[in-house]
């Protein structure tokens, strides 16, 4: 399983830096599936925070290309098994700001939805 690529308590630093920005955004709110931070727009899922990185559940097919095109993505995994339509990719938090605009796609395909 990919792990946070950098120093203990990463995930913390880029779950509060996370919710900063996205629970400003209008529909948003956050629950906890999968065990997992999770965030929704007008209740839809667009985004989840787990060990595995930072879930990117309604990226349209052309983000989830040139993302890929700069990042190394990978399938969420739940419970064992690949969840391949959604695009996954480990950040720091350093590299969090960098990734709101494509969030930011996740986000307005699941208001979209």
């Amino acid at each position: 399983m990919q792990e946070w690529p950098d120093a203990v308590g990463s995930f913390s630093t880029v779950r509060d830096a996370f919710e900063r920005e996205v629970l400003a955004w209008p529909a948003v709110s956050s629950h906890t599936m999968f065990g997992c931070p999770s965030y929704l727009a007008d209740g839809e899922l667009f985004a989840v925070l787990s060990d595995q990185g930072l879930s990117l559940t309604r990226l349209p097919d052309d983000d989830r290309r040139v993302l890929a095109a700069t990042h190394r993505v990978f399938p969420f995994i739940a419970n064992g098994r690949a969840v391949a339509s959604w695009t996954t990719v480990a950040v720091t938090p350093d590299e969090l700001d960098a990734m709101f605009p494509v969030v930011k796609k996740s986000y307005d395909a699941a208001l979209a939805a």
